[in-house]
């Protein structure tokens, strides 16, 4: 992880992501691009757009940009900005695309602050729709944090990782024992126990009680065994704190959501596809419902999208070529 993107809209709360950017580019050793899409205004026929307000505004977002590098900018980390026109989803997924970013740090709200969705539009968008990994900050945890903090520093305490068994959750691992390493935290594994698969048309009678109890015993034993298993391999690797947690299934997002809140969990890392891999698909169901419900920052991790069709390479900034632009209007 070498490239952390950080979208801002200018809005007061998009800005308070930066600490968590640039605590996570210092835990990989990462470069941050700090960007802005400024967007277009809605189209009117009737006259063209006033070329000289619309350089004022992108002078204005230039000197925002350049504050914010001047402030997070050291000798540790290289800070560069980006300023582009058009529609922000279309145009941070190209930009994505087209410069090699291992991370995408997102804001659940930006401008329009807090609303009845749980996700803006164009974070929604960026969720479902990129193929960089995402981190998550809900706008929710943003006013939980302290102001007398570090401006551009946060702090973990402890990290929680789900596994479900499967490689691709497991492949998470890596990127949460490099930030416990760097932020000398605790890295908590969970495992959500399936509920047994016994169709229940009529109320089961004894003997499907019975094969229902021992399928969930199983599933519990076998689970343990794998959790210990993963704990004691990593333990053996690192002097980092482990915990693990082992819970029924009652609703994956809502189980580990009742970790997070039991356990301080102060960042969540976990894959956009687990046992029910379907590469083609950006992120799994089990992963878009959790990252709607969570309340705390969630990395998503994704791996490489099988599937040559997927590749949104495509150039986005002549999408609006007809509309009567500062760059084509006629005095």
């Amino acid at each position: 992880m070498r490239h952390v993107l950080v979208c801002l809209d200018c809005s007061e709360l998009s800005k308070q992501v930066l600490p968590y950017a640039v605590s996570l580019a210092r835990s990989f050793a990462a470069k941050i691009t700090v960007l802005h899409v400024q967007e277009k205004p809605p189209v009117d026929c009737s006259a063209p757009m006033d070329c000289f307000e619309w350089e004022m505004q992108k002078s204005e977002v230039r000197r925002y940009l350049n504050s914010i590098k001047t402030d997070i900018g050291n000798d540790d980390i290289l800070v560069t900005t980006e300023l582009m026109e058009g529609r922000p989803a279309e145009q941070i997924n190209f930009w994505i695309s087209t410069h090699d970013v291992d991370l995408t740090v997102l804001c659940s709200h930006g401008s329009n602050g807090k609303s009845q969705w749980s996700l803006a539009s164009t974070t929604q968008k960026l969720i479902t729709g990129t193929q960089s990994s995402i981190l998550l900050i809900p706008a929710e945890s943003l006013e939980k944090r302290d102001p007398d903090d570090n401006k551009y520093t946060v702090s973990f305490q402890r990290l929680l990782v789900p596994l479900d068994g499967s490689c691709w959750a497991e492949s998470a691992l890596p990127f949460a024992i490099n930030i416990a390493n760097y932020q000398d935290c605790e890295v908590v594994l969970a495992h959500v126990v399936p509920e047994p698969g016994i169709t229940k048309i009529e109320p089961l009678n004894a003997e499907g009680l019975a094969l229902e109890q021992h399928i969930l015993d199983y599933n519990c034993s076998v689970a343990s065994h794998y959790l210990n298993q993963i704990e004691s391999r990593l333990k053996s690797t690192t002097n980092i704190s482990f915990n693990t947690s082992l819970i029924s299934h009652h609703g994956v997002s809502h189980e580990l959501n009742k970790i997070i809140e039991s356990q301080a969990i102060d960042l969540v890392l976990m894959t956009a596809h687990g046992n029910s891999n379907q590469p083609e698909q950006f992120c799994g169901k089990v992963a878009q419902d959790f990252l709607a419900h969570c309340k705390v920052p969630v990395m998503l991790l994704r791996g490489q999208m099988s599937q040559p069709e997927v590749s949104f390479k495509h150039n986005y900034s002549g999408i609006e070529s007809t509309l009567r632009l500062p760059s084509q209007a006629v005095s």
